[in-house]
C-alpha cells in the first residue's frame, strides 16, 4: 500500500499520522475479502508514505492510479482541528503488487 500525503497543508505530525491511518483503514476495508488483501496481510501489511505539494498534484496521482486500475481511497478532513472541513489530505493506493506502483508514484519522495 502506498499513501500519498499533501505536504502543503502544514499538518502537525499527529494530524498527518491520523490522516494516514484513516487512509490505510479505508483502503483495507474496501479490499475486505479480496485476494489482494489476503496477499498484503500475509506479506506483513507493507506501507510507504509519500508526499505531494498540492491538491492538484494529489489529484494527478489519484487519476494515474485509477488509469492503472489500482484501488484508491481519498481522505477529506472532518474539520474538527487544524483544517477546514472537506480538505483533501491524502490518498491510499492499494493494496497491490509492488511493481504496480512504479508508474503511479515512482517519482514521489518520502513524506
Amino acid at each position: 500500500m502506498v499513501i500519498v500525503v499533501r505536504a502543503d497543508l502544514g499538518m502537525g505530525r499527529g494530524k498527518a499520522a491520523a490522516q494516514v491511518a484513516h487512509a490505510a483503514v479505508a483502503a483495507t476495508l474496501t479490499a475486505a475479502g479480496s485476494p489482494r488483501l489476503r496477499a498484503w496481510l500475509a506479506d506483513g501489511q507493507p506501507k510507504v508514505v509519500l508526499r505531494v505539494d498540492s491538491a492538484a498534484a494529489l489529484g494527478d496521482v489519484v487519476a494515474r492510479a485509477v488509469a492503472h486500475r489500482l484501488p484508491v481511497e481519498t481522505i477529506e478532513d472532518a474539520g474538527r482541528t487544524q483544517l477546514e472541513p472537506g480538505t483533501l489530505t491524502c490518498a491510499a493506493i492499494g493494496p497491490a503488487d509492488d511493481d504496480a506502483f512504479e508508474p503511479v508514484t515512482g517519482e514521489l519522495r518520502l513524506y
